[in-house]
């Protein structure tokens, strides 16, 4: 059933790609735009297989269920981490448990947009990624005339391997892209094409912002994207960093919604007796991986998985097509 179309189901991956470029831990230099762009065409290949064959309508389902809890995970993981050097006026004043009273509102909006569906979430999400893009857009613009760009190809990072594999980990919207696709109206391959495009130019404006604003500090600070949203000041009286707040909250949200859906969607397939309070159950296991994943980035692991997702569903289409014909 085609219950969104391309450009719907582009915003609420770009999103999830973007919040995990937020959250992006270690020193940022030009080979980490080299390696993310890589990853990026990489994935392109290994989806235009899937979209080609029609999508993936044959899929490893317990799979891509437990990959999209452990992103969930990774999501409220993630906020949690990034509380410290992000001001929110209820955290800061009520300590651990403003943290968790934020936690819990973000989880109760998720679950909430998870129950009415898809279609609302993905208008919606169509909204957030233009208002995003618009202070994107106001942040680089003010790069451009304030930004350090001389000192930006002095900076110094990772090798061209270990940032491809960081480009493939930070990709958030692998796993729902797989599972989504045949939900979506249009050409899959020009829907694909589309949504990796435009992930490889956010991803390298926000990088490229990233090492013009933070210069130096791009290669010491833990979270140099955060830093460098709170440093810019792209209009002369104004910095950007409550508007970042606004987006970074936005975007937490309908990324851990994203999974949430795509968790729920998999468990109604694969129980479909379980009728009631699959967006409960979904964030229940998010939190429970959360708890798990304890502020770690696991890299490797996710990178792993971010391939697989996209290889898994052509091994099962090729089985299915054997089976068939046998």
């Amino acid at each position: 059933m085609n219950e969104i179309n391309g450009r719907q189901l582009g915003a609420m991956l770009l999103i999830s790609d973007v919040y995990f470029l937020f959250c992006l831990k270690g020193s940022i230099s030009p080979a980490a735009l080299t390696g993310f762009l890589a990853a990026s065409a990489l994935q392109l290949l290994f989806a235009l297989g899937t979209a080609a064959r029609g999508g993936a309508s044959v899929r490893p389902r317990i799979f891509f269920l437990g990959y999209s809890v452990f992103l969930g995970g990774l999501v409220f993981s993630s906020l949690w981490s990034v509380g410290g050097m992000i001001y929110i006026p209820c955290e800061n004043g009520c300590g651990i448990w403003g943290r968790l009273m934020t936690a819990a509102l973000i989880a109760a909006v998720c679950i909430y947009i998870s129950h009415e569906g898809i279609k609302p979430a993905a208008r919606a999400s169509v909204i957030a990624a233009a208002a995003g893009a618009l202070c994107l857009a106001a942040d680089l613009a003010g790069s451009v005339s304030g930004g350090d760009w001389k000192h930006i190809t002095e900076l110094e990072g990772r090798g061209m391997l270990s940032e491809t594999v960081r480009g493939f980990a930070l990709s958030g919207g692998t796993g729902s892209f797989a599972v989504l696709l045949g939900s979506a109206k249009g050409d899959r391959a020009g829907i694909t094409a589309g949504y990796f495009a435009a992930k490889a130019a956010v991803s390298s404006a926000v990088l490229l912002t990233a090492m013009a604003v933070a210069g130096r500090i791009a290669e010491i600070t833990e979270r140099p994207v955060i830093t460098a949203m709170q440093l810019s000041q792209p209009f002369e009286a104004q910095r950007i960093d409550s508007l970042f707040l606004v987006m970074f909250v936005v975007f937490a949200v309908f990324t851990a919604a994203l999974y949430m859906i795509t968790a729920t969607r998999l468990m109604k397939e694969l129980f479909p007796r379980f009728e009631k309070y699959r967006s409960a159950a979904a964030a229940v296991l998010m939190t429970a991986a959360a708890l798990v994943i304890s502020g770690r980035e696991l890299l490797l692991l996710r990178a792993v998985l971010a391939v697989s997702a996209l290889l898994l569903p052509l091994t099962g289409i090729k089985r299915s097509a054997a089976g068939n014909s046998g």
